[in-house]
């Protein structure tokens, strides 16, 4: 299976290499943003391509969402419009399943979900993130979308020093160096997917805690306290920490310029699925990279976890290693090519082995409009004895936009 998938993986970067010629065919695009309404910018302030974030709009996050040396400059959210957006899109969704007992096939035109965003500052140094998915039926033509406050948090930033932040509330962790909301491609990242039964993967926002820093030359940390797992009893006090230290080489954050490599730590404690046994442990360990070369950029992630066997219900203890390797490219404002490829490799024990290599790319119409093509191939280790390899087949295109 892995060499297959790696075969794949060189058609991916012609696929990509495909998209950014094809640039040279469009006309550029113009936008004004929703979140640039407060300092009358466009969505390239932030963003290289909505949604992900650019080097600077990675550090305006970083800085408890303010513009970086006018901190003194900036309103608050009662001086401005008020700060509320929405992300939706609509197109034809098409995914395919074999040898996946209790799956439907999907082929239909769909409205994905609704996210609403609200951001700004409260005070001088007190800033607040917000996103809410609202409850919404499934139906013919409509995507079901669970109820979520998916995010709320304040940051609280020191006045003096830019080694010290404090995130408090529910919020992306900083172990996840790949934003797993602000991500390009509709398929997931599968490493940041897996998880013990009943147990917190790390494309789940959390609640707890997170000390964040950065200064010369480069160095970035990032530590924190989290609830964890959904196992856990409401007695349980908070276990789960982690750690994260970073190096930028070279100008940027190493989202658009420059280079980053990170070294992220975790150990969490869960109880069974069954919440009848005394918490166990679980620890991951990883290291990642991103890489900016012109128009190009090569994101690599590796995973290293390891959970207590009474997690999985198993007779040893469960090791498994996955990651991903992601190429960009960027030739323009209005164009973005992508290819990936994804892979899990766990023991026998679990047969939960995956390998996904997905290819596309977005062409904005406006810096907030974008029509999104995208083909993902998943392959799984057979879920029953006698069945062969699951897999999954998806395609869509469909029109990404905010307001």
């Amino acid at each position: 299976m892995r060499t297959n998938a790696m075969r794949s993986v060189s058609r991916l970067g012609l696929g990509a290499a495909a998209l950014c010629v094809a640039a040279a065919l469009m006309q550029p695009a113009s936008a004004v943003p929703v979140f640039a309404r407060k300092y009358g910018f466009n969505c390239t302030m932030c963003h290289s391509a909505f949604p992900r974030l650019n080097d600077f709009g990675l550090r305006y996050r970083r800085n408890g969402y303010r513009i970086p040396g006018r901190e003194n400059l900036e309103k608050l959210v009662y001086e401005t419009p008020t700060p509320l957006a929405m992300r939706t899109s609509v197109g034809y969704n098409s995914e395919t399943f074999s040898n996946t007992p209790e799956t439907t096939n999907v082929a239909e035109f769909q409205l994905n979900g609704l996210d609403m965003l609200s951001a700004g500052l409260l005070g001088r140094n007190i800033g607040y993130f917000m996103v809410y998915t609202p409850q919404i039926a499934a139906g013919r033509g409509v995507a079901g979308q669970d109820g979520a406050l998916e995010a709320a948090n304040v940051v609280l930033s020191s006045p003096r020093s830019t080694w010290f932040y404090a995130r408090l509330g529910r919020f992306e962790p900083a172990y996840v160096p790949f934003s797993v909301k602000r991500s390009l491609t509709v398929a997931s990242y599968e490493i940041y997917d897996f998880a013990f039964p009943g147990g917190p993967p790390f494309a789940d926002t959390r609640t707890g805690v997170e000390i964040t820093g950065w200064g010369d030359p480069g160095i970035r940390y990032a530590a924190g306290l989290i609830d964890g797992s959904d196992t856990n009893s409401a007695s349980d006090s908070p276990a789960d920490m982690y750690l994260r230290l970073e190096k930028v080489i070279g100008a940027g954050e190493g989202q658009t310029a420059g280079h980053r490599i990170g070294l992220t730590g975790y150990r969490g404690l869960a109880r069974p699925e069954s919440g009848a046994s005394p918490r166990k442990s679980f620890t991951r360990v990883g290291a990642d990279a991103s890489m900016n070369v012109g128009i190009w950029n090569l994101g690599v992630q590796y995973l290293h976890g390891e959970d207590n066997r009474e997690l999985w219900g198993t007779a040893e203890n469960v090791k498994f290693d996955g990651g991903f390797a992601e190429l960009l490219c960027h030739p323009r404002t209005d164009l973005v090519a992508f290819a990936r490829y994804d892979w899990v490799d766990t023991p026998s024990s679990v047969r939960m082995g995956v390998n996904r290599w997905t290819v596309g790319g977005r062409y904005y119409l406006e810096d907030s409009v974008a029509v999104h093509l995208e083909y993902s191939h998943r392959t799984q280790s057979p879920i029953q004895t006698g069945l062969g390899h699951a897999t999954e087949r998806l395609f869509t295109a469909r029109v990404d936009f905010a307001l």
